[in-house]
């Protein structure tokens, strides 16, 4: 499908990056018009620091548009969504209602209330929708999943997976208490923040059947949401456990998924994926020259979007996004009642 007018709404560091992409891989011609609510952002270089050369507006060629329904009304092909996360579905829903195809940040929302609804409408629209989710598109993930789905470890035992960061370093251009991510009115809090490993959970192994969780702020910062939270995805035969933290100043991603068969290892400190395969006693690193840079994955995943995206992508995003929702609720659920909630299989489907 071919997009000849673009509305974008928020262009914090998210979605200027989103408009960065779109603008290096879509013609000149494109027309490009943008909603801001409060435009605190300036224009950011890739590395997210403060370019004062220049101005959004003149540097990509926007239009500023003074309201969602100005926007809406000047009839985008296409509407990519980065506000925060307590206004995502809001905005996306309207634009499904106009029949608009749909590119949304991660997460789908901040809670499951009208997921369901606004998938209906995606559906019966025949629009196209993707959701965020780009740590889909690193190498090293793909390769892992190949393994994984083809029985190359055998029958799953165990997952580990870790994710931590420093929330204060992430945007040097403001007050990080300010930041989406640490406010629980604009929708943040680690288990939404981090929702990516989520996503590969469900990438790899599909829906859990319960979720059990504990989270809370460790990290002595005055925000309003957990910080770090310790999460199971209980499967029939496995469990995968989740631990998140957005407080924590050395940073670190990693994933090990232990089978009857192999082991698998990914760690972003060396960008390597280990794989012991323990049949035949092989070992292989799969490994690239260089780590793989962080912005392809997301220039990657926006010409996927462009160039090869068809409505049974569309289905298994919307499959992504509810799945990873009906999680992190299952979560919230589960540390405020102390208990393991369930989560109703193929809840997700189409």
């Amino acid at each position: 499908m071919k997009f000849n007018r673009l509305l974008f709404i928020g262009l914090g560091g998210a979605g200027q990056r989103h408009l960065r992409n779109f603008s290096d891989l879509l013609p000149a011609s494109t027309e490009k018009l943008a909603f801001r609510q409060t435009r605190k952002t300036p224009l950011l270089s890739p590395g997210f620091k403060v370019d004062p050369s220049a101005t959004i507006e003149d540097k990509y060629g926007v239009r500023m548009v003074t309201s969602l329904e100005e926007g809406l009304d000047a009839e985008p092909d296409l509407v990519i969504i980065s506000n925060p996360t307590s206004l995502h579905l809001d905005v996306a829903a309207e634009a499904a209602r106009r029949k608009t195809n749909v590119f949304i940040e991660k997460p789908l929302s901040h809670n499951a209330e009208g997921i369901l609804d606004f998938r209906d409408s995606i559906i019966r629209n025949d629009l196209k929708f993707m959701i965020s989710y780009q740590r889909r598109f690193h190498p090293r993930m793909k390769k892992m999943r190949e393994i994984i789905v083809s029985g190359g470890i055998g029958k799953i035992v165990n997952i580990l997976i870790e994710v931590g960061s420093f929330v204060p370093a992430w945007h040097p251009y403001e007050d990080f208490r300010e930041l989406y991510a640490c406010r629980a009115d604009l929708g943040g809090g680690v288990l939404l923040t981090e929702i990516h490993e989520v996503d590969l959970c469900y990438w790899f192994f599909g829906l859990p059947k319960a979720v059990e969780c504990y989270s809370g702020r460790h990290g002595g910062a005055d925000i309003d949401v957990e910080d770090t939270a310790v999460m199971t995805l209980v499967y029939e035969d496995f469990p995968a456990t989740l631990q998140l933290c957005f407080m924590q100043q050395k940073n670190r991603r990693s994933i090990r998924v232990a089978g009857t068969e192999g082991y698998l290892e990914w760690s972003d400190e060396d960008d390597k994926l280990f794989h012991h395969d323990y049949k035949s006693g092989n070992i292989e690193d799969h490994k690239e020259a260089n780590p793989f840079p962080f912005e392809q994955m997301f220039l990657d995943q926006t010409k996927y979007f462009l160039s090869e995206f068809d409505q049974s992508d569309t289905r298994a995003y919307l499959n992504s996004a509810i799945a990873s929702q009906l999680i992190i609720d299952a979560a919230k659920k589960s540390t405020q009642s102390g208990k393991m909630i369930n989560i109703p299989i193929g809840a997700e489907g189409l």
